[in-house]
């Protein structure tokens, strides 16, 4: 039988997506199906889609160059925080209503999982 291997980047969005799942759930046992929750789950969203976009950019790199490493890296970072704002902008301009206070806090709990990704051991 053969073993998966997950690099950092995927463990990375793996917890992410958990930690979407536990604060949503949350929102969902305290309010129910309401605004909280959806922009609970928006404001998740808001964190790991821009991520998966990073993890795709950066390692479509051919040469690996330290040079073509950092400007991937940058040219991914960047795309992400365009990515992030734009993401922003459409939530609270076409979703309405929207709960600020819910879609943070979920947004803020998913970026975290980044730190406690790296404590975490292989």
């Amino acid at each position: 039988m053969s073993k998966v291997v997950l690099t950092g980047s995927v463990r990375v969005l793996i917890l992410q997506a958990l930690v979407i799942t536990v604060v949503t759930a949350g929102f969902l046992g305290v309010y129910g199906f309401s605004v909280d929750s959806k922009s609970a789950l928006v404001g998740g969203m808001i964190a790991l889609v821009p991520s998966c976009f990073y993890v795709w950019r950066s390692s479509r790199v051919k040469s690996k160059t330290p040079r073509s490493l950092v400007k991937a890296h940058y040219r991914a970072e960047s795309g992400k925080l365009a990515l992030t704002a734009v993401l922003f902008g459409a939530a609270f301009t076409q979703l309405s209503p929207i709960a600020a206070l819910p879609l943070f806090a979920t947004y803020v709990a998913t970026l975290s999982s980044y730190w406690v990704a790296l404590l975490l051991k292989s």
